[in-house]
């Protein structure tokens, strides 16, 4: 409905030329009204004259007001004494009976136009002030749906108060910290300015600043060029209520501004509390077993037999490769909080990552079967090639972790639509339907498997990453007998690839 404001405006804003055409009308009645008299008086019914005329000037005063009907009742005094009444030509009267007529009907053309002009004038001015109220209304319910600062000055702008985006300004004022449109900080220097004096202040280069201000506290500054102060449009408007609706938008978005960065504070020592509870209880395992099997060795070397040192190095070894996946996981974190720019990503072959991820997987988990059964030999995605390759690692590594020894784990696969579809499915306990939403949160781990290894980052990375790639991921479980889970990664392809099966 704002979008229609500068119409409205348009429309109504011609007062000039509804002037004209009032003053004609009036004059149009005026000359009906003098002819009409002229024909009566002439047919010798001076009483029905008088009443033309009072008519005449009635209807002059409901079309041009207060003061067309003064004027009307004037000009009507003056041809009714001088043209029509005896003796003609002349302004005087010969006996009583004459003057007491032609004084009673000027009295009755004066009032009768003042009455209807004050009449006209009224619901003219009742007719502006409601057309500011809808105005205002109209503003009032956009600025109410205005969250962010962008929202707020786009509601202006289709308001039409001013001329252009460019003759104004809005700064929020949060706490010590300013924010504003991006690409509109050219007058900050100015609103840190008027918040520093207090008042409405004409600044540098004829701007004025308008301090917004909730019934706490002080919330921003409008600034605007003065020529804009002089626009028609403006000129339509209550502008003092403008800035209140305004003052309560800035408000409420400087509040939301703060609750959310106070949400983002929160959330962010909740993370930083349970991964550094979740680190210290991980690597103090690994740590305490490297540390107990190097000083048995340093200790004992030359006296343990050939297979305990053996079992000891080995133990050291796959606890080293632990830690390693426990800071692998925690720099994927520290990419995804620090986001993943378009920059970092390049075409990939979807099929040739894929088989990295099972090769490595393979390496750390000796003995188990990955059976691949992909109905396309090549797919090109947009995509990092560190972080895909972790992303199905991590798939993988989990559905071996939580499926029986001798359980193979499948790979299918799917294009459709310019999408590619991979799915890891394992023969393991499966996920309750109930925390199936919950998987790819951070640190999330089934209240049946929290005693196994890991701490519950896998598959959230995972997520991230199929996030950043502008994918998707989903778990679906229980598969068979109620048991199983299939882990589905969907990524945009990038070209068309031959078909065939049995990859």
């Amino acid at each position: 409905m704002l979008s229609k404001i500068p119409i409205m405006f348009e429309r109504r804003s011609p007062d000039s030329a509804r002037g004209y055409f009032s003053f004609f009308v009036g004059l149009a009645v005026f000359v009906a009204g003098t002819l009409a008299t002229y024909i009566a008086q002439n047919a010798d019914r001076p009483i029905s004259a008088a009443l033309i005329y009072v008519s005449a000037v009635t209807i002059i005063g409901a079309v041009n007001g207060l003061r067309g009907g003064l004027l009307a009742g004037i000009g009507a005094s003056f041809f009714y004494n001088f043209f029509f009444s005896e003796p003609l030509l002349d302004f005087g009267v010969t006996t009583s009976d004459e003057y007491i007529p032609l004084l009673a009907f000027n009295l009755s053309a004066l009032l009768s136009g003042v009455l209807a002009g004050r009449i006209n004038d009224r619901a003219r001015a009742a007719e502006i002030a409601q057309q500011k109220i809808n105005l205002l209304l109209d503003i009032s319910n956009q600025l109410q749906t205005a969250v962010h600062l962008e929202d707020i000055d786009r509601a202006i702008v289709e308001t039409g108060i001013f001329d252009s985006a460019q003759e104004f300004e809005i700064h929020a004022l949060s706490e010590d910290e300013w924010i504003a449109v991006k690409g509109k900080e050219h007058w900050l220097a100015e609103a840190q300015q008027a918040i520093e004096r207090g008042e409405l202040q004409h600044v540098e280069d004829q701007k004025i600043a308008y301090l917004l201000s909730s019934s706490q506290r002080r919330v921003g500054v409008l600034i605007c060029n003065q020529n804009a102060q002089k626009s028609k449009r403006l000129s339509k408007i209550d502008f003092a209520a403008v800035l209140n609706l305004l003052s309560m938008a800035i408000d409420r978005f400087v509040l939301l501004h703060q609750k959310s960065e106070a949400e983002a504070m929160r959330r962010s020592e909740e993370f930083k509390t349970a991964l550094l509870s979740s680190i210290s209880h991980d690597m103090r395992t690994p740590l305490a077993a490297i540390s107990a099997s190097a000083s048995s060795l340093i200790s004992y070397g030359e006296k343990l037999p050939e297979a305990s040192r053996k079992d000891m190095l080995t133990i050291i070894q796959d606890q080293c490769e632990r830690l390693n996946r426990y800071t692998t996981n925690l720099l994927n974190l520290g990419r995804l909080q620090a986001g993943i720019s378009p920059d970092q990503l390049e075409s990939l072959d979807l099929v040739e990552m894929l088989g990295s991820a099972v090769n490595t997987v393979k390496v750390h988990h000796g003995g188990r079967e990955i059976i691949k059964s992909l109905p396309f030999d090549a797919c090109t995605v947009r995509a990092n090639p560190v972080m895909l390759e972790q992303l199905f690692y991590n798939i993988l590594e989990n559905a071996i972790q939580y499926s029986p020894d001798a359980a193979p784990v499948l790979i299918t696969g799917h294009k459709q639509a310019g999408h590619v579809e991979i799915a890891i499915s394992d023969q393991g306990c499966g996920i309750p339907v109930s925390e199936l939403s919950r998987v790819f949160d951070r640190f999330y781990r089934s209240a049946e498997n929290v005693r196994k290894e890991g701490h519950g980052l896998g598959l959230s990375i995972a997520s991230g990453f199929a996030q950043a790639f502008g994918g998707n991921i989903s778990a679906h479980s229980p598969l068979e007998k109620g048991k199983g889970t299939k882990i589905i990664v969907k990524l945009p392809a990038t070209s068309t690839t031959s078909e065939s099966i049995g990859k």
